[in-house]
């Protein structure tokens, strides 16, 4: 039983994050369930042919990038993260490797489904030919979380409140931009994609669900243990301020 937080008790859980989070790994459960019992879905063949026969413009300039990022760039990606959290926002370090870890989740659900990549025949083109599996995409794991951890440890830093939506909104557009790209190439099923996208969601709402983790990463005054209470005029709060209110 859940007793109600009293006036003064800190709050360690952001419950509706933590509430995502959960509806977000049962949606993946529920996916990987159909995937493993069906590994061809007439829908994803139907959706994937789609997108392929659609003249997509000026964001196939991208997948290059994208492709490249998701697969042998992406320990320099993650390197490249790490350190400029750990110059631009030294305080944010641990929920940066927290969010990061969230990689080995592929690693883990790769080799448990071991789904066929689609082939010719079942889609209009096959232009990649990746090693691995196809469920789910690792792509969407990794470039999701990674630009999700620049916005939550850079962006909340340095962005006026009102930019942080326009930076989320970049994330997104990145986001909708890697899926596209590994069903255009056909590496991946639309559902390959959707179930690494929730994995990735559901991994990041855990993470900054939890205040230890985030709110030092989150605060904007003087680090917590520069901070001296003799000082403190009567009335101020010296708690963290935080942009992500529970």
């Amino acid at each position: 039983m859940v007793s109600r937080p009293r006036a003064g008790d800190v709050v360690l859980i952001r419950v509706p994050l933590l509430a995502v989070a959960i509806a977000a790994a049962v949606a993946v459960g529920l996916i990987t369930g159909v995937v493993v019992m069906h590994p061809f879905l007439s829908l994803d063949a139907t959706v994937e042919r789609d997108i392929q026969a659609t003249n997509l413009g000026p964001i196939t300039v991208t997948f290059p990038l994208f492709t490249w990022l998701g697969g042998p760039g992406g320990i320099p990606m993650q390197i490249v993260v790490i350190l400029l959290v750990l110059l631009l926002n030294r305080r944010a370090w641990f929920l940066a490797l927290a969010a990061l870890a969230g990689g080995l989740w592929y690693e883990a659900i790769v080799h448990l489904v071991n789904r066929p990549r689609p082939v010719v025949g079942q889609v209009l083109r096959v232009t990649e030919h990746p090693g691995s599996t196809s469920f789910p995409s690792g792509h969407i794991i990794f470039i999701t979380i990674s630009a999700a951890v620049l916005m939550l440890c850079l962006g909340h830093r340095y962005l006026p409140r009102w930019a942080r939506p326009i930076g989320w909104a970049v994330v997104a557009g990145i986001v909708v931009a890697v899926g596209l790209d590994r069903i255009y190439a056909g590496t991946h099923w639309p559902s390959d994609v959707l179930a690494g996208l929730l994995i990735a969601i559901a991994w990041l709402t855990f993470v900054v669900s939890l205040r230890r983790v985030t709110d030092r990463a989150f605060a904007t005054g003087p680090k917590q243990g520069d901070r001296s209470t003799s000082g403190a005029p009567s009335g101020t709060s010296l708690g963290p301020t935080n942009s992500l209110a529970s």
